[in-house]
């Protein structure tokens, strides 16, 4: 006779506390079986990105943004390379990370070209969802705005006469403060080396300011 056969050939109080005994072991069951499924589920997690590279036209002209990427990873701060077409997406992204991240991870998005405008378009419309930004770098926007109230400094590396870079400006609730314009026309260390609106995030000098910019403002 096996032991649930048992359970009902004993008196009724003695069935009442084999029942209660079996219901309690399949309970300490389930509960130890959950228990590496909500593990993993926690390991899994989206791990929150904290700057967001916004390539160019087509993604061509904006590689050197890779190279920032992995600089990044080596000092444990997440960051994502993306389209200037996929604003919408990245978006989407910022807020959803930024509602699940307890710490409030500071925002940065940094652009190239028509990645500049799209960075610029970005954080204005997290504005909508009272989502805070700490840092823009835009590299030779061919747009000055729009400018946000939201963020909380933006940094704009451009050509100067070049036909395509923008110099950002104040605007009402956009103090000049908050902005600091970088004419890369005048800096030997760009112009010198024959670097251009395409060429320009491939600058050794150029990078290694962005990053330090980046690092102080994600922390």
């Amino acid at each position: 006779m096996n032991a649930f056969e048992d359970l009902y050939t004993r008196p009724h109080q003695d069935r009442r506390w084999g029942l209660c005994l079996l219901t309690g072991l399949l309970l300490a069951l389930s509960l130890t079986l959950a228990a590496p499924a909500h593990a993993a589920a926690k390991n899994t997690a989206e791990p929150v990105t904290q700057v967001y590279f916004i390539r160019g036209f087509m993604g061509i002209f904006s590689t050197g943004f890779d190279t920032m990427t992995q600089s990044l990873a080596r000092r444990k701060i997440e960051a994502k390379v993306y389209s200037h077409l996929g604003g919408s997406a990245l978006r989407a992204r910022i807020a959803r990370q930024y509602k699940q991240s307890r710490r409030g991870k500071p925002i940065v998005i940094v652009g190239h070209s028509f990645g500049g405008n799209a960075a610029l378009q970005v954080a204005d419309s997290l504005r909508r969802d009272n989502i805070p930004v700490e840092l823009v770098i835009t590299v030779d926007p061919t747009r000055a705005g729009p400018l946000s109230t939201n963020v909380k400094r933006y940094v704009n590396y451009y050509f100067s006469k070049n036909g395509l870079g923008a110099e950002l400006k104040p605007r009402s609730g956009v103090p000049k403060r908050r902005i600091k314009n970088i004419d890369m026309r005048a800096r030997t260390d760009v112009m010198g080396e024959g670097d251009d609106h395409w060429t320009v995030t491939h600058n050794e000098a150029i990078q290694s300011e962005i990053l330090r910019a980046v690092i102080r403002a994600a922390r």
